[in-house]
């Protein structure tokens, strides 16, 4: 029988069950991103969690390596992302 306590939910699932606004959800803060060493801002930091666990283990590496060093200004926007990282996530 399915429980409709929230309490007994992962934290995906609390998250797929988020209700708050589209605006809240793209500039929102998260407590996971303050705790990054990367240089994206929150939503960047989001998408890329959301989107490097489908590359292969290779590229997924490379893609860490670029990200850590990065020496620009804060990624906030795919299209500020370094060349090869929107490459190896096939972005265009």
């Amino acid at each position: 029988m399915k429980s409709n306590n929230d309490a007994y939910l992962t934290p995906a699932q609390q998250a797929a069950q988020d209700q708050r606004l589209e605006e809240d959800r793209r500039h929102g803060s998260y407590e996971a991103t303050r705790h990054t060493n990367l240089p994206l801002d929150d939503f960047m930091t989001r998408l890329m969690a959301e989107e490097i666990p489908m590359l292969d283990s290779v590229s997924r590496q490379r893609v860490y390596d670029i990200l850590h060093s990065y020496q620009g200004p804060e990624i906030t926007s795919q299209d500020q992302l370094p060349e090869e990282i929107i490459d190896l996530m096939d972005l265009r």
